[in-house]
C-alpha cells in the first residue's frame, strides 16, 4: 500500500509541476520536496501506523496521531522557507496576511480543544469520584453514575475562506512558492483539525462545516482516507470509542453494585479510566505545545514587520 501512495503522490506532483509557473529548477525541487514532506507524514503517522481502512468509529487514541501531524506540517513549511532562503521578513503583504489568517484561526481552535479536553477531564473526575463511593456508599455511587454525561460542547465556527490557488504570477518566483505551500498547509491543517474537532466536540455538523473550510484535496495521500472518516462520521457519529466505552462501563457498575456484587466492574472501570486520564493528558500537552510555538511564530514575523517600518 505505501509504494503506491508514494507512486501517487510523486505523480501528483509531477502533474502539478507543469502547472506551476516556470519556476528555476532549485525552487521548483524545494516546493515538490515540501508537497512530498507532507504527503510522507500523513502516510506515516496515519497509514502506516494504524489500520485506516478498518475504523469503524473514532477513537481518542487516533485523532491525538492525526493531530500530531499538525507540528509534522508546519516543521516541513519552516524547512521549506530556509531552504529558499526566503525568510518571513521578505514576504509580501498579501503573504502575511494569509500566514496571520491561517495561524489565528488555528490559534482558535487549539483553544477550544484545550477547552473541549478539559470538559472531558471533568467527566472523567465525576466518574472516578463515583467509583470512589462504591464500597462506602453504593447508593451514591450508583445516583452519581446515573447522571454522569459525556456532553459535547457547542460552538459557533466561523467561515473560513475556502481561497483557490493564486492565479496571477506573484513579485518573485520565491513569493509564489511560498503563497502555494500556504495553501497546502492551509488545507491539510484545516482537514486534520475536522478529525480532532470531530472526535472532541462529538458534533457532526460542526466536523462538516471545518471539513469544507479545507476545501478540495490535492494530496493524493489524504484523499481516499478523507472519503473513510467521512462515510465514520456521517454514518457511525462523532462519539469517541473511549467515551462510549466509559459509558458501557458505568452501566455494567451500576448494574453490579444493584446486584451486590461490584468489585470486578469497579476494577474493570478503574483501567478504563486511568487509560482515558493518560491519553487525556498526553493531548492535552501537544495541544499545548503547539499553541506556544504558534505565537512564538506570529510574534517573530509581527516584529519583522515593525522593524520593516520607516
Amino acid at each position: 500500500m505505501v509504494p503506491l501512495v508514494e507512486r501517487l503522490s510523486k505523480l501528483c506532483f509531477k502533474l502539478e509541476n507543469l502547472h506551476d509557473h516556470r519556476l528555476p529548477e532549485a525552487l521548483s525541487a524545494s516546493l515538490q520536496a515540501f508537497r512530498y514532506d507532507v504527503s510522507s507524514c500523513i502516510t506515516h503517522q496515519l497509514l502506516l501506523n494504524s489500520n485506516p481502512a478498518g475504523l469503524d468509529t473514532l477513537s481518542l487514541e487516533w485523532i491525538h496521531k492525526c493531530f500530531q501531524v499538525l507540528p509534522m506540517i508546519n516543521k516541513a513549511f519552516a524547512k521549506l522557507v530556509v531552504e529558499i532562503d526566503y525568510h518571513a521578513s521578505k514576504w509580501e503583504a498579501k503573504t502575511m496576511e494569509e500566514y496571520l489568517n491561517y495561524s489565528l484561526d488555528l490559534l482558535d481552535l487549539l483553544n477550544y480543544f484545550s477547552s473541549a479536553l478539559s470538559h472531558l477531564g471533568l467527566a472523567r473526575l465525576s466518574l472516578s469520584h463515583a467509583l470512589s463511593l462504591v464500597k462506602s456508599s453504593p447508593s451514591s455511587a450508583m445516583e452519581r453514575l446515573k447522571m454522569i454525561e459525556f456532553k459535547s460542547l457547542r460552538k459557533e465556527f466561523k467561515d473560513q475562506e475556502n481561497k483557490e490557488d493564486e492565479k496571477k504570477r506573484s513579485s518573485s518566483d520565491k513569493e509564489w512558492v511560498i503563497l502555494q505551500a500556504l495553501l497546502e498547509l492551509r488545507s491539510t491543517g484545516f482537514w486534520v483539525c475536522s478529525i480532532v474537532l470531530a472526535g472532541l466536540c462529538g458534533d457532526d455538523r460542526a466536523y462538516l462545516k471545518m471539513r469544507r473550510a479545507a476545501g478540495a484535496l490535492s494530496n493524493p495521500a489524504l484523499i481516499n482516507l478523507d472519503s473513510i472518516i467521512c462515510g465514520v462520521v456521517t454514518e457511525k457519529g462523532c462519539v469517541l470509542k473511549e467515551v462510549r466505552e466509559l459509558k458501557d462501563s458505568a452501566d455494567c457498575l451500576a448494574a453490579a453494585i444493584a446486584s451486590k456484587n461490584g468489585s470486578d466492574a469497579a476494577e474493570e472501570m478503574q483501567r478504563k479510566l486511568q487509560e482515558f486520564e493518560k491519553l487525556l493528558d498526553g493531548l492535552s500537552k501537544e495541544v499545548n505545545c503547539l499553541f506556544s510555538e504558534l505565537l512564538a511564530g506570529r510574534k517573530e514575523l509581527l516584529n519583522g514587520i515593525r522593524i520593516q517600518k520607516p
